[in-house]
């Protein structure tokens, strides 16, 4: 999924590099974020890796196992609404910006 949004990245730095909407920090700032992104997604796949060993029956631990997974999710959701943002940014003004409207 990184690869992904690495994609829409640089679709959006592509239109913001002849439009000049965003601020290319705030690109720059969201390619940073990738690392982050990775992390989050390795995260993930080891708490559901380990999800099998867990006992059910012992609430402490799937609390933790729950609270680490909203956490996860949420984190996800943030990093979504950040690109989300710019794309809709360069959407609002990009067609105007080129036709000098």
């Amino acid at each position: 999924m990184d690869k992904k949004l690495q994609g829409i990245l640089d679709i959006l730095d592509k239109l913001n590099s002849s439009s000049n909407i965003v601020k290319k920090e705030d690109l720059e700032e969201q390619y940073e974020n990738l690392e982050d992104f990775r992390m989050l997604t390795n995260d993930l796949d080891s708490l559901l890796k380990n999800f099998g060993s867990m006992d059910i029956n012992n609430g402490d631990e799937v609390e933790r196992i729950l609270f680490e997974l909203h956490r996860i999710i949420t984190t996800f959701e943030w990093h979504f609404s950040e690109i989300s943002d710019l794309n809709t940014t360069i959407l609002k003004v990009y067609k105007n910006k080129i036709n000098n409207v």
